[in-house]
């Protein structure tokens, strides 16, 4: 292998391993829009004992026609409850169909780390199935360390631009510096995160942000909570469930986490999904003579183009350049959603003419980045994920974690095994730790919904989390992209709607398509 091919192999490690919900994001950043009603709700909605207001001063909501915001207040840590607080922030958009409305629905959109505020002001009912939007007021929040609520605060947005471009390792054959390189990375990542937010990260693992999840049932005036959970967002409502049984109405896990990780799930499979997404994207173009990009060669079109980059980065309009590591960003960033696989490859045919505007659209989308800044996902993320699970400094263990899947993910396989060194050099301090087990016994039937083709979730972890919950029923959806209730199949989402409104599941086994 020649210098410059290896140089076309190296990757940025810090984004393979993230689970959010992106969809939200392009559909807002690729010209779909937030759709909202043109009947604008008053101005306070009382739910519970939370008075819902105009989220004017909000920089991101600011006169929406129908979002109202709220905060409460919630201990800072539960086993201190007459301890200090903290202030969680909540939005909420009526029920189109107030006449015919259900109740509120919880959603959370995943991360961790994701903003539930914004992706709902981005937008509207559109980021659920129609019907569930007429019926139910759609209620979010920013989970403890996100945005509004506690927010970890590690690097400067200048700082973020440079390290979402800064090379990785070489990801089909790391050396030893390759390695210590990632591992000095994730110290000072963590070094930052400790100096912007020491007083913050003991206090925002997934367990306070499902007590948290209580106190908003409480507070809304709810004997059961309705909730869908994406992706992460998966993991906070199967401990709600362990924690808060009798709390549990009908709960929607869409895109599961692995509910009992190991190395190999935390380190190596994702890998495995997010290289089977890349390599379906690559095949789909190959067959199609109207793909405007690589000719039949699109990996190899695109290896040889990111070579160039490396050595003639692209500029954009705003001053930055595009190199491979950042283009790498871009295409990543299109797995997440079948729909969005014709922007990679249009991205990657103006990249090759000198444009790079499209992949800068597709990685600021992806990493989050505004006109006004980065909102703190990519902060969060590793903070919160840290806070819950300790890990190793041990080299060796993850270069082993690697050997295992270098094969089944040679363009992931470094980055997600690279990932483990972040949590093992974190300050390890959760005050309210995951719980042992986490099976929700003793709570309803909870639908866990599973997408064969997910990139970022594993279809196994589906099937897992399903058999771990006491109550679980597996729902899976044939196809491409990360989770499924929301616009991918009709079956799916009917099956959402009749599941939220009166607790109906589909026959065992149902697989839509």
């Amino acid at each position: 292998m020649t210098a410059n091919e290896t140089r076309t192999q190296r990757r940025n490690w810090r984004w393979v391993a993230l689970t959010l919900l992106v969809t939200s994001a392009f559909v807002a950043a690729c010209g779909g829009g937030a759709v909202v009603s043109p009947s604008p709700s008053p101005s306070g909605t009382i739910t519970g004992s939370i008075e819902w207001q105009s989220c004017k001063d909000d920089p991101i909501v600011g006169d929406h026609p129908e979002i109202r915001c709220a905060t409460i207040e919630v201990p800072l840590d539960y086993a201190n409850a007459s301890g200090p607080t903290a202030e969680i922030a909540l939005a909420i958009l009526p029920a189109a169909d107030q006449e015919n409305r259900v109740g509120p629905l919880l959603l959370n959109f995943g991360g961790p780390g994701a903003s539930g505020i914004d992706i709902l002001a981005d937008n509207g009912r559109a980021i659920v199935p129609a019907e569930i939007g007429n019926r139910f007021d759609l209620v979010t929040w920013d989970p403890r360390g996100v945005q509004r609520s506690l927010p970890v605060e590690c690097l400067t947005d200048e700082e973020m631009d440079v390290w979402i471009s800064d090379p990785g390792g070489d990801s089909e054959n790391p050396t030893q510096a390759d390695w210590d390189a990632a591992l000095e990375d994730a110290k000072w990542l963590a070094d930052k995160c400790v100096a912007g937010s020491a007083d913050v990260l003991p206090y925002i693992g997934t367990t306070a942000s499902a007590r948290d999840m209580e106190s908003i049932r409480a507070a809304m005036g709810v004997e059961k909570l309705s909730y869908i959970g994406y992706s992460y967002g998966t993991s906070l409502g199967s401990v709600f469930a362990t924690l808060y049984p009798n709390s549990v109405g009908n709960l929607i896990l869409d895109g599961a986490i692995d509910p009992s990780p190991d190395d190999n799930s935390e380190y190596g499979e994702q890998g495995v999904s997010i290289q089977g997404a890349l390599d379906r994207m690559m095949a789909w173009c190959d067959a199609d003579s109207d793909c405007p990009f690589g000719n039949g060669k699109t990996r190899k079109s695109m290896d040889a183009l990111f070579e160039q980059l490396d050595e003639r980065p692209v500029e954009l309009a705003d001053g930055r350049t595009v190199n491979s590591t950042f283009a790498w960003t871009g295409i990543i960033a299109t797995l997440y959603n079948r729909d969005f696989w014709d922007y990679a490859v249009n991205g990657l045919n103006e990249l090759a003419q000198g444009d790079g505007e499209l992949i800068a659209l597709l990685v600021d989308s992806y990493t989050e980045r505004r006109e006004y800044g980065f909102r703190n996902l990519h902060e969060a993320f590793p903070a919160i994920n840290c806070t819950d699970n300790p890990a190793s400094t041990s080299i060796a263990k993850y270069r082993a974690i690697y050997e295992r899947f270098k094969e089944r993910a040679p363009d992931f396989a470094f980055g997600q095994a690279a990932s483990g060194l972040l949590c093992g050099v974190w300050p390890n301090v959760n005050v309210d730790p995951m719980p042992e087990i986490v099976d929700g016994a003793g709570a309803p039937p909870i639908m866990v919904v599973g997408t064969t083709g997910d990139p970022a979730t594993p279809y196994k972890w589906s099937q897992e989390m399903a058999a771990t919950l006491k109550s679980g029923f597996l729902l899976t959806y044939v196809g491409e992209g990360h989770t499924a209730v929301g616009g991918k199949s009709e079956c799916i989402d009917d099956a959402a709607i009749a599941f939220l409104i009166d607790g109906t599941l589909p026959p065992v086994g149902t697989r839509c398509e």
